[in-house]
């Protein structure tokens, strides 16, 4: 599997995939994220699948310069609006061996802007240290980058890496959404984190919606950005 793997990077042998994020309130795209999958019928088209093995070998590093690199290539040859949402993992970010300016070049040599660009952290892995993320993170904005905390309320420091990371946006994990409508604890949940982004200028976005009963229970709560197999489902040339 570790040579299966070496070839697929080796080769760029991976495809994009872009899932719109949509402004419910005003009805249009505010931006794309970008889902990597491995080669069509293969053991590794699965992206867990692939980023597992990746850690297991560490290739990490590589496997994500060459997502992050396709993902910006095809943003800006389709020509997309909005912001482009790129997944880094928090652990290549404190990662000393993990190339500097990458992704600056990158963007800047597809044509687009940093502003354009938003760099998504997942809540789902341990970070050693947030005030070191943050200050990795800083060095992203300066460039004028945006950063979101990926899958709030998925992981293992939830609203203190909130508090510590000051996220331009938050996004919301799928499991709070996932029969929100028939679940109390989820609805307060939800109530709370959306008047968080409201006191703090974060955006919040509800991933992860796939019924209209989920989707009219945020709406009430206050839903403004939205993104799910409902309103979208992920594709390599989105309409």
């Amino acid at each position: 599997m570790q040579n299966l793997l070496e070839e697929i990077i080796k080769q760029k042998n991976i495809t994009t995939v872009f899932q719109p994020i949509f402004n419910v309130e005003r009805k249009h795209i505010v931006g794309y994220e970008a889902l990597t999958r491995g080669p069509e019928n293969s053991e590794l088209h699965s992206p867990e699948v692939l980023f597992s093995l990746a850690t297991e070998y560490g290739l990490v590093s590589e496997l994500e310069i060459l997502c992050r690199d396709n993902a910006i290539k095809q943003f800006a040859e389709l020509r997309l609006d909005g912001k482009l949402f790129l997944n880094v993992s928090p652990m290549i970010l404190l990662d000393p061996d993990h190339p500097q300016g990458k992704t600056v070049k990158m963007v800047e040599d597809s044509g687009l802007s940093c502003d354009q660009i938003v760099i998504e952290i997942s809540e789902k892995y341990p970070i050693p240290s947030n005030d070191l993320l943050y200050q990795a993170l800083n060095k992203y904005r300066q460039f004028g980058f945006e950063v979101a905390i990926d899958d709030l309320g998925a992981g293992y420091s939830g609203l203190k890496q909130w508090s510590v990371l000051r996220p331009d946006i938050v996004k919301i994990d799928r499991y709070f959404v996932a029969d929100c409508h028939r679940d109390i604890i989820k609805k307060e949940f939800l109530r709370t984190i959306f008047e968080l982004g409201r006191s703090t200028n974060a955006q919040v976005i509800a991933e992860g919606i796939e019924t209209q009963e989920e989707f009219n229970l945020l709406s009430e709560l206050g839903l403004v950005y939205a993104q799910g197999y409902l309103l979208a489902k992920p594709s390599s040339v989105p309409s």
